[in-house]
């Protein structure tokens, strides 16, 4: 029987890339993650050329991100100045308790401290200390605050005046060289990144000075950036506030510990300049702008980071992304079969064959594990084969929930065909998503579907046993409206349908089983049996087209998995969208049974191609009684009472 829709071929199962001329990874000129990134690039360009005070630039990137590497390798192509500075806390001669802070120049901090130490001296000696003073000003560019300090320092010694500490300087921040600040903020409480005020007791009175002045996160990166994870904001949403608080008075406001709330110490609060990266995916970017109506406002600076790239336009660039990964962690060269591979596997990622992934966390997971392996085999150079071997190793590792699956079907607890035929009764494919397991498998799922008479209404048992979300409501919601457009456009349907997800425990979600349901109603309706050898996965508008769905690799392995321990008998396959062809990406496994003709993928558009394929019936249209659509009409308008009145319409049309 032959059939208006032909199964895919070999090659279209897997993405297809041409490499360059390469013998190996080491023949790429490495390129960092920063290279892929041209909307982050534009965005730390603008920051550079930006006139404003405390800057701030958002990142709307993902899990896995080396931020820090990315603010670097940006900072240093376009940062093309730093007000760098060193910073120091002295006592306040006038109040003790209200220590000041001096600005000075990068990388002077340790003379200006030797130099006051000098000062001090001379004018404890009541001897000239002008040469001194001179000297300070000038390395210091003749700061105004530094001249006032150092004016009073010398009289109050002249007049034998004591100090709170016996060092008068607590350096607090020095530069050693004009390297701009990068520092990322990392599982931080409100001391680490504001800075804290420490104290002491002694004979039961407490007290502190500026030696006990410790500085935060946000000293360090003053005059430089500061990279703060938006998660962290959100489980502290206080210090947010105090952040932009900051950022908008140009001042750090020092943190407090809570004994020392009844004892008056309070510290200057040091001049703040820094640019501020906030990083995070787009979900804490949303919950972070509920706290705070404003974040529009003060970041209006923002840039996606984009977790995959186009293999179709620059497959090179991505090669040097790899290289780059190679030569970061040290790992051993690859061939280019393994390089090849590792291209199919970032794919296998992005769910699409013409894009790659650029998540370095899953990418370099592979390549260590492909590393270790040719260690293992004493190997120079990772080859395709132990990149297999690598991802072999880890399904293994990984693949207890899966045989325990498996087991169910193995044992007859779970009651799943792969031969026959039934009426009502279908193969769907759905993908298990497992919290805290890193890969989500293909399990297929039995559908059936019966008919009674009725006022045409379609009883989703999933539903009403509040078992299924909303978009699976609405997906049983376009079935009818499909049904109803076809069949009951004249008169009312005089049968109603149950469907059920037979088997199921848990609540299911979305509309990737609504062809699936689809189908089953139809073969109940004409009663026409499904070939069981088939599955299905697609969703359906409310004309019968066939639309995308996601996890289509995992279904088709999921049914493949079953179709292998029940036997392969040649004839089983899966039904597709043809609108999923550029996410197929399959196991070595499924790809040789195709190859060999043990197993089939049929792309359908449509319903009617699906439907003529599981049951080997043309679905034709309403009014032909030999196709399987005629015969549901005719049925209908048997239990209507219709049946002379469509009969004699019909005869009438075709003597015209």
């Amino acid at each position: 029987m032959s059939f208006r829709v032909q199964p895919l071929s070999p090659a279209e199962l897997n993405p297809a890339f041409s490499l360059p001329d390469l013998a190996s990874l080491n023949d790429v000129t490495p390129l960092p993650f920063s290279a892929l990134q041209a909307r982050a690039d534009s965005a730390f360009a603008t920051l550079a050329g930006l006139n404003a005070a405390n800057p701030v630039l958002l990142l709307n990137g993902f899990p896995g991100v080396d931020y820090e590497e990315l603010v670097q390798d940006l900072v240093q192509k376009h940062a093309n100045h730093a007000d760098l500075f060193d910073l120091c806390y002295a006592e306040n001669l006038h109040h003790p308790q209200k220590p000041i802070w001096l600005r000075l120049k990068a990388g002077t901090g340790i003379e200006f401290c030797e130099l006051v130490g000098q000062l001090l001296e001379l004018s404890s000696r009541h001897l000239e200390a002008e040469h001194i003073v001179q000297r300070i000003l000038k390395k210091q560019g003749n700061d105004e605050k530094i001249a006032d300090y150092l004016s009073l320092l010398s009289q109050h010694v002249a007049a034998g005046g004591g100090f709170s500490h016996p060092i008068l300087i607590n350096l607090m921040v020095h530069r050693h060289d004009s390297t701009i600040p990068i520092v990322y903020a990392r599982q931080f409480s409100a001391e680490q990144l504001f800075g804290a005020i420490h104290f002491q007791t002694e004979q039961g009175s407490v007290f502190s000075h500026h030696h006990l002045l410790e500085p935060g996160l946000i000293h360090q990166a003053n005059g430089g950036y500061l990279i703060v994870p938006i998660e962290e904001l959100l489980d502290q949403p206080n210090l947010w506030f105090r952040l932009k608080n900051a950022l908008v008075t140009r001042r750090v406001e020092w943190s407090r510990p809570a004994e020392m709330a009844a004892f008056y110490f309070q510290p200057e609060p040091p001049p703040l300049d820094i640019h501020l990266i906030l990083v995070g995916d787009r979900m804490s970017v949303a919950e972070l702008y509920i706290l705070d109506r404003e974040l529009d406002t003060l970041a209006f600076l923002r840039a996606d980071i984009i977790p995959e790239w186009d293999a179709q336009a620059d497959l090179p660039t991505y090669l040097g992304f790899l290289a780059h990964l190679r030569r970061k962690h040290e790992l051993l060269d690859m061939d280019r079969g393994a390089m090849l591979r590792l291209c199919r596997y970032g794919s296998r990622l992005t769910e699409h064959q013409h894009r790659l992934s650029l998540v370095e966390a899953q990418l370099l997971a592979l390549m260590q594990l492909a590393d270790v392996i040719a260690k293992r085999e004493q190997g120079e150079l990772i080859t395709e084969a132990q990149v297999v071997l690598a991802q072999q190793e880890q399904d293994y590792r990984l693949s207890f929930l899966v045989e325990h699956s498996d087991l169910g079907v193995r044992d007859g607890q779970i009651l799943l065909q792969t031969r026959g035929r039934e009426v009502g009764q279908i193969n769907g494919l759905s993908v298990i998503q497992i919290v805290g397991h890193p890969y989500d498998f293909g399990e297929p799922v039995r559908l059936t579907a019966t008919v009674h008479l009725g006022d045409g209404d379609i009883a989703d048992i999933e539903r009403k046993a509040e078992l299924a979300g909303h978009i699976h409501a609405k997906a049983m919601m376009i079935i009818h409206g499909y049904l109803a457009n076809l069949f009951g456009a004249e008169h009312p349907s005089p049968l109603s349908a149950n469907l059920v997800f037979e088997q199921s425990y848990h609540e299911i979600d979305g509309d990737s089983a609504s062809l699936a349901g689809l189908c089953a109603l139809l073969s109940a309706l004409a009663r026409e049996p499904i070939y069981q050898h088939f599955a299905i996965t697609g969703a359906v508008d409310q004309f019968g087209k066939v639309q995308p769905v996601g996890g289509v690799n995992e279904k088709i392995e999921g049914f493949f998995r079953l179709c292998r321990l029940q036997g392969l008998t040649g004839e089983q396959g899966v039904l597709i969208p043809a609108s999923n062809r550029l996410q197929l990406n399959l196991s070595d496994e499924v790809c040789a049974a195709v190859a060999e003709g043990r197993f089939h993928i049929y792309p359908v558009a449509h319903v009617e191609e699906a439907i003529e394929l599981l049951t080997g019936c043309p679905a034709g249209d309403v009014d032909r009684p030999e196709t399987l659509f005629g015969r549901i009409r005719e049925r209908l308008d048997d239990l209507n009472g219709h049946t002379m009145e469509s009969g004699f319409l019909r005869r009438l049309f075709r003597r015209n």
